[in-house]
């Protein structure tokens, strides 16, 4: 059995991907560790990256061998402050809505393969810094601020605030559409992930697909081993 898709954009992340007629599915948004603070400074030049790495890993389904199963990923990656994204959490909240996407778009893609041959089983995605944003990560203060005991006088809060827009943050959208040729069904995962530049300076993120025998999936971070960030699992019926 074929897989049909058609063209249409998404309600929650805004960009196009091919789809089955019935779509469901949403975006949100995953918070990994708790925000702290930093000391001034600047970070040497060498130690910025001039690019993303993100990797995408199916590692097994019912089809992942069939040689009509493929799958799809529709993605962007960008790119806010602290300040903005805190902000855009704690509106969503009040208001009761889900978030919308937040920070300045760096890259966007839609790509598709089929499952056979086995080396098709991953996507990496190399994204690019301009120079300007290479720079707002130069500038992001190198050591964390410990907060004081007592009350923080406004100066003090100040400078906190201040910091909070230099405090670098990635989001990343997607959305992932796999069909399964021995299930003859599409399985549409939303993966939303935000890090922040502080527990990955190397800007390097992955994770893993699994489906299961019933067409269930759960998906995995994969994240750096000096990350201070917890791992974070999602499993779905």
């Amino acid at each position: 059995m074929n897989c049909h898709f058609e063209t249409s954009r998404s309600r929650n992340t805004g960009f196009r991907i091919r789809k089955p007629a019935l779509f469901i599915g949403c975006v949100g948004v995953l918070l990994l560790g708790t925000p702290q603070r930093f000391k001034s400074g600047q970070l040497p030049s060498n130690e910025i990256p001039k690019s993303a790495t993100v990797e995408i890993v199916l590692l097994s389904a019912p089809g992942i061998d069939d040689k009509g199963s493929q799958w799809e990923i529709a993605y962007e990656f960008r790119i806010t402050n602290e300040a903005a994204n805190e902000a855009a959490y704690f509106e969503a909240r009040k208001q009761g809505k889900p978030e919308v996407r937040v920070g300045e778009l760096i890259k966007e893609g839609d790509f598709k393969k089929t499952l056979r041959p086995p080396e098709n089983h991953r996507f990496v995605f190399e994204i690019p810094f301009s120079l300007e944003i290479q720079q707002r990560l130069r500038n992001q203060p190198k050591e964390r601020v410990k907060n004081t005991r007592g009350p923080v006088t406004p100066e003090a809060n100040k400078r906190l605030q201040e910091q909070e827009i230099k405090l670098q943050v990635f989001k990343f959208y997607s959305v992932i559409n796999i069909y399964d040729a021995k299930l003859k069904k599409n399985i549409i995962i939303p993966v939303p992930q935000e890090w922040d530049f502080a527990n990955y300076p190397d800007a390097r993120f992955g994770f893993t697909i699994e489906i299961n025998d019933d067409g269930s999936y759960r998906w995995k971070t994969t994240l750096p081993a000096n990350t201070r960030s917890p791992m974070m699992e999602i499993r779905r019926p």
